[in-house]
């Protein structure tokens, strides 16, 4: 029997697949790449890895700099993402409760979304203080060794908890990243019961944060997190972070439902 039309490949996506992985890549790079780097850690040919680099370049998706050898995001899909950020709702309703959040404890603020087995930062407002985060907007981290994941994990009913938990890949980024499964259902549960998450420089050394989810109506619409080198963690009373991220998380769940009617 032939295909039906909804069955019928789309015609272009495996071109358009690469084009995404190629920008996935430098994205998430540490630092400048090249077309050999690309080809090597996509596994698409060097030929057509020049071939799509060549248009990107010409379409503002990537760059290059005079005198700089290697890649990096261009200026037309960082105006793109911008232009997503400043249009998505939950930012938008959310920025004037992080903002009180960062001036009154002058720690550096996230406002965070799930994206599968990651969450995705959408918003950052930085501490004034001397030594800072080197996360930016758009940078992805970890379910299980972030604050606002294990706060989003403890978010779900148990038993998708368990279903989402059992699947993910437990990497180690710090001696202090948990890496059993056993133990991190036994963190969630625990994140559970507390209602806020801890990240105890499990995704980076010498940053602890803390974590809460955003529920409205039963819906999880997102993760706030407060993040600060851990000797400020240590001299913050944690009942004065609790409350303020609190207070922050509630009145974004409030202002959400009445702009969604949830």
């Amino acid at each position: 029997m032939p295909p039906t039309e909804d069955q019928q490949p789309i015609r272009g996506t495996a071109s358009f697949s690469k084009f995404v992985r190629v920008l996935q890549f430098v994205a998430d790079a540490p630092g400048r790449v090249s077309v050999t780097d690309i080809a090597q850690a996509t596994g698409i040919p060097r030929p057509s890895a020049h071939r799509i680099v060549s248009a990107l370049l010409q379409e503002g998706m990537l760059a290059e700099q005079a005198g700089m050898r290697g890649l990096a995001l261009g200026s037309r899909l960082i105006s793109l993402a911008y232009r997503s950020w400043d249009e998505l709702e939950l930012r938008r309703v959310a920025r004037p409760h992080i903002e009180k959040l960062n001036q009154q404890l002058d720690e550096t603020v996230h406002l965070a979304i799930n994206a599968g087995s990651e969450m995705v930062y959408v918003d950052k407002l930085e501490s004034r203080r001397a030594v800072r985060m080197t996360s930016r907007l758009g940078t992805r981290v970890s379910l299980h060794a972030s604050a606002v994941g294990k706060a989003w994990l403890a978010a779900q009913p148990v038993d998708r908890q368990h279903e989402l938990t059992a699947g993910l890949t437990l990497s180690s980024f710090t001696p202090h990243t948990i890496t059993d499964h056993q133990k991190l259902d036994a963190e969630i549960a625990l994140t559970r019961e507390r209602s806020y998450a801890l990240d105890l420089q499990e995704s980076e050394l010498d940053i602890c944060c803390y974590g809460k989810a955003i529920v409205g109506s039963g819906q999880v619409l997102g993760c706030v997190s407060l993040s600060l080198p851990r000797y400020r963690f240590d001299e913050l009373a944690p009942e004065t972070a609790l409350t303020a991220i609190e207070n922050c998380v509630s009145g974004i769940a409030q202002d959400m439902s009445r702009q969604l009617g949830l």
